[in-house]
């Protein structure tokens, strides 16, 4: 552990509990800390800059308590119970026909969401997905190792091939042509099958109550360096939105459909409609605006997400995008060992988030600043390419970060181009891959990428945003 207050640097070990503890001289309004790890362990540094010290005192003149996660590659699993099993079983209908898919899946497809396009889909939890069978049948596998005895879920079945131009490869808008949603379902983790069968309705407003429509608008106004006019010589950008169902507790997000802002500013998104009394089900609105190079590939996008409930449905919502930061260190530079990473000031940011990676994907440093620019504390190896990007969002203070998991930030800074049909063909940075084999990991191990802690954000959404990637040789 390393503290630099002002021209002065202070520095102690963990002991073997993982504990440390700094005594800082008076007169100090804020530190920066950072925490090294041992050495070939594939664990990251991480530095906290600009951290008020009126956060860790107490009214008794004693240090309060910090805790800091690592970021760390998955550890392998410990042995536990043995897994209990069980199956969901069943035939999908639709006008008392076998809906059978045209587009199957294998077993270790099992975690990938739904992809606009695919029909004869079954869903569990929000986190399993499988296919019918060319009869209209389905089998899901449900496994635990937590010694439980059943497992509990949503289920959603149906096609997402609805289009706006009735063909998958033109198409700006895609949804569920036809579904059926199941609140509860219980599996017995025995080693026995749940029977349940499901009759498809169609996701259409027109036809059917139990879906809606809600208005979304793109305000660009924040945007630099963003053209979303399709016709112009310069464009280089568009945004989408993205509508989910998110069921209660025990289960994850249902996507209900994709939308692509092209030429347009706004946009009407079907959706489940909930009932004006239902606040504990809401429909989330993730938009992103992803500005593209010349060369097909995916610079920097801003991100934002938003919900309503049975209570507000019927309200428009306005998607605001935070600006992306602007890095201001040339692409390919040649800096020394302790390099300093500059970035322009984004409008709202609270809190900039820098990650360097090596040259295979590995993230090596972290650092989060109030500031625009951050020194690297830990030598850099000589000779040797990084790549660096730099994030932000309009929520997230310097004391959240210090007792979040930096692994899961990562995570949900992955933007997935293969799931959105217009960015298919897109390439990402080598950041982004590895933030996707981050997601990948949680996805396994817990069904879902954790999003933080949105309860008191309902009504004013949350916005962050990635700059593009740059790499810098180390002299």
């Amino acid at each position: 552990m390393q503290v630099q207050v002002g021209n002065s640097t202070l520095k102690t070990t963990t002991g073997l509990d993982g504990s440390f503890s700094l005594t800082l001289p008076g007169g100090v309004s804020t530190f920066t800390l950072t925490v090294i790890p041992p050495a070939g362990q594939g664990i990251a540094a991480q530095t906290f800059a600009e951290v008020p010290l009126s956060a860790y005192r107490s009214p008794y003149g004693t240090a309060s308590e910090m805790n800091i996660y690592l970021p760390a590659p998955a550890s392998k699993i410990l042995p536990g119970y043995p897994a209990r099993t069980g199956t969901i079983t069943g035939n999908v209908t639709f006008n008392n026909q076998p809906v059978a898919s045209t587009t199957p899946r294998n077993l270790t497809q099992l975690f990938n969401p739904p992809q606009p396009c695919e029909n004869g889909l079954v869903v569990y939890g929000g986190g399993r997905t499988v296919t019918t069978s060319p009869s209209g049948s389905y089998q899901i596998p449900i496994s635990s190792t937590n010694n439980l005895y059943a497992a509990s879920g949503s289920l959603w079945a149906g096609n997402y091939t609805g289009t706006d131009t009735g063909n998958c490869q033109t198409a700006t808008e895609y949804y569920w042509a036809q579904f059926q949603l199941i609140p509860e379902v219980r599996v017995y983790l025995n080693g026995t099958s749940t029977s349940q069968n499901v009759a498809l309705e169609a996701f259409d407003p027109q036809s059917n109550p139990r879906v809606t429509t809600l208005a979304v608008s793109h305000d660009y106004g924040a945007l630099t360096g963003f053209n979303f006019n399709p016709t112009s010589p310069s464009w280089n950008a568009f945004s989408l939105s993205t509508a989910s169902f998110a069921h209660a507790i025990h289960s994850g997000d249902i996507e209900l459909g994709q939308y692509y802002f092209r030429g347009q500013t706004t946009k009407n998104l079907r959706v489940l409609a909930l009932p004006p009394t239902d606040v504990s089900q809401q429909i989330t609105v993730q938009s992103h605006a992803v500005r593209l190079s010349a060369a097909e590939s995916i610079l920097d996008y801003s991100s934002v997400q938003q919900w309503r409930d049975g209570s507000n449905l019927s309200q428009a919502l306005t998607v605001s995008f935070l600006d992306t930061p602007k890095l201001t260190v040339n692409d390919g530079a040649t800096l020394g060992p302790n390099p300093t990473l500059s970035w322009t000031q984004v409008s709202g940011g609270q809190v900039y988030v820098v990650s360097v990676y090596d040259q295979t994907g590995n993230l090596v440093w972290v650092g989060y600043t109030p500031k625009t620019e951050i020194a690297l504390p830990i030598p850099l190896s000589s000779g040797t390419t990084y790549s660096w990007d730099v994030s932000t969002d309009d929520q997230t203070g310097m004391l959240e970060y210090i007792g979040m998991d930096p692994s899961a930030l990562q995570a949900r800074l992955y933007l997935d181009p293969a799931h959105y049909p217009r960015l298919k063909g897109y390439k990402g940075s080598t950041v982004n891959q590895a933030r996707g084999r981050m997601a990948q990991a949680f996805l396994e191990r817990l069904g879902y990428v954790p999003q933080g802690a949105y309860q008191n954000l309902l009504q004013r959404g949350y916005r962050q945003s990635v700059s593009e990637t740059r790499t810098f040789l180390v002299q």
